[in-house]
């Protein structure tokens, strides 16, 4: 393995069932069993990190209340808790406080939901992102899938929040911001599902691997640049850009073929690089 690597695991920490017609347009009507994934990586120099940290239990005990019930009526997922990202990484050998930093693609609730559990980790996340959540609270912050008691109390001391993405270009998403200055893992915009979205672009030793995130959902969606429905305006933050997202990520994969996209709730993805459909 070069000295430079990242190693990077996919792990899933629940499923969910969706529409296929929501996730892509021409998905059809049946109802397809999606995970949500996050990512376990090894930085040479700066340790274990995650991007996302999924769900977690205590998704379940701060949607058991208020307005957030609603949470669980639109997205209904199944999990336990052997399934969050935290009880994971026994199986390498690692406990939560050996995960240095996290990534936040976004701060949705299937996202962040495990935040709580790492609380030796930095956080990192775009500035944009942050702003646009911080304020939210009640039917505000349902709006955009946040659930703000998901954060640490003191998440705010423990963030790094980017705004200079002066790094190297990734065409087509434009300047890169380089996360620990040495190439390995540029963190790109992918806007429009949420306010700030970014993905991962990661140099390992397998081959270069993106973390899309939410940039779609299927990897369908990117391959054949069909964006989801348009009914899902009701809960995104710009259609438009997610639209202008997929296209990216479709051109992106022409270009790039020998880069594994890894949308973060595509079953395609997961059988690739989780496995078993019950992992």
């Amino acid at each position: 393995m070069p000295d430079d690597a990242v190693v990077l695991h996919v792990l899933n920490t629940g499923w969910g069932p969706a529409p296929g017609w929501i996730l892509m347009r021409g998905g059809g009507v049946a109802r397809i069993r999606v995970p949500t994934m996050v990512a376990l990586l090894r930085h040479p120099q700066e340790g274990w990190g995650l991007f996302d940290t999924g769900y977690a239990q205590r998704v379940y005990e701060e949607t058991g209340h208020g307005v957030f019930r609603l949470y669980r009526l639109f997205v209904p997922t199944i999990m336990n808790p052997a399934g969050s990202a935290a009880a994971q990484l026994a199986r390498f050998g690692l406990a939560p406080a050996d995960i240095a930093w996290i990534v936040i693609s976004h701060f949705h609730a299937d996202h962040v939901g495990g935040l709580a559990d790492f609380p030796s980790a930095r956080f990192i996340a775009s500035r944009s992102a942050y702003d646009d959540v911080r304020p939210r609270r009640g039917f505000r912050a349902l709006r955009r899938a946040f659930v703000p008691s998901l954060l640490p109390a003191d998440f705010g001391g423990r963030v790094t929040l980017v705004d200079d993405f002066g790094g190297p270009e990734l065409a087509p998403f434009g300047p890169t911001h380089d996360l620990f200055g040495d190439g390995a893992l540029l963190l790109c915009n992918l806007p429009g599902h949420a306010r700030g979205q970014v993905g991962l672009h990661a140099r390992t030793a397998a081959g270069p691997v993106l973390l899309a995130g939410d940039g779609c959902w299927l990897s369908r969606s990117y391959r054949e640049n069909r964006p989801p429905h348009w009914i899902t305006g009701a809960f995104v933050d710009d259609t438009a850009e997610a639209r202008r997202t997929v296209a990216a990520l479709h051109a992106f994969a022409l270009t790039n073929p020998e880069t594994a996209i890894v949308p973060a709730h595509c079953p395609e993805a997961h059988l690739r690089f989780v496995g078993r459909s019950d992992a």
